[in-house]
């Protein structure tokens, strides 16, 4: 699918967060699996982590599934509730929940995540295309996040279900209480496969980049 850019991570003040790859509203479909594993790093820094998850439709517009985040010294495993509708070519809406726990620490509640997506196309033929997901989080003796990530993106069609698609945004938290960044990348799709380059920082000397790849069957 080849806006189906799905999972990333949650949210700017948590391990899971920076880099993000855009969420749009619909889901994966009645049975069908979807499947995102990635790794996030900075060159010249060795601060490695990793994200998975998979996911099955239990309708056109429901999907539930699970997910894995690892990073220093920290793993967590998650639960997600998702839905998803599509009102228009124009707009989209969709949202999830997912609680996460600490596997280093009993497997006890570590924090709460959930989503608000929304997006549409802008041109009349979908190439040239807007995405916004809202995040709000929940995490166990910290503060609470607020924050918003807007993005551009233009698909590119090459042919037998291939095309190129890059994006550019912008990352803010409403709570005005950092600056905002500018995040960019793009996705190359293969058929049911969808290739992803994405990063933020990128004007500062250790940028972050996220290499991923997901796949829908």
């Amino acid at each position: 699918m080849k806006k189906y850019v799905f999972i990333a991570l949650t949210l700017l003040s948590s391990p899971r967060a920076i880099a993000q790859i855009p969420y749009f509203a619909g889901t994966v479909g009645d049975g069908k699996l979807y499947g995102y594993s990635s790794v996030k790093f900075r060159p010249g820094v060795n601060r490695q982590e990793t994200y998975s998850t998979f996911q099955y439709g239990l309708g056109d517009h429901v999907a539930t599934g699970i997910d894995l985040y690892t990073g220093p010294d920290c793993a967590y495993w998650g639960a997600l509730v998702r839905y998803g509708m599509k009102f228009s070519k124009w707009f989209q809406a969709g949202g999830e929940v997912i609680p996460s726990f600490d596997l280093n620490d009993s497997f006890r509640f570590a924090y709460l995540t959930s989503g608000l997506y929304l997006n549409g196309a802008i041109s009349s033929n979908g190439r040239l295309f807007w995405a916004s997901n809202t995040w709000w989080g929940v995490r166990k003796g910290d503060d609470n996040t607020l924050s918003n990530y807007e993005y551009l993106g233009y698909t590119i069609p090459l042919g037998e279900g291939r095309s190129v698609t890059p994006m550019a945004g912008v990352l803010h938290s409403w709570l005005m209480d950092e600056d905002a960044d500018a995040a960019a990348g793009g996705y190359v799709t293969l058929g049911p496969w969808n290739l992803y380059v994405w990063g933020n920082n990128l004007l500062k000397s250790h940028p972050r980049v996220v290499i991923g790849i997901d796949f829908t069957l």
